[in-house]
């Protein structure tokens, strides 16, 4: 009994996995240096002090 309940928790606990990976590619996600955060923090600090 308690083979057939660690199975099924491993079978669901793989599709739970399995399920919430993103599978599309690693080129969705965008890496952001530690330069190019403070040039668009820059950026958008004086972008918002020439709309005042």
């Amino acid at each position: 009994m308690k083979t057939i309940l660690l199975l099924i928790t491993v079978s669901l606990s793989s599709l739970a996995l399995v399920g919430c990976t993103n599978d599309e590619g690693d080129s969705d996600l965008d890496i952001i240096t530690p330069n190019e955060e403070e040039t668009s923090a820059i950026t958008n600090s004086s972008t918002e002090e020439k709309g005042n």
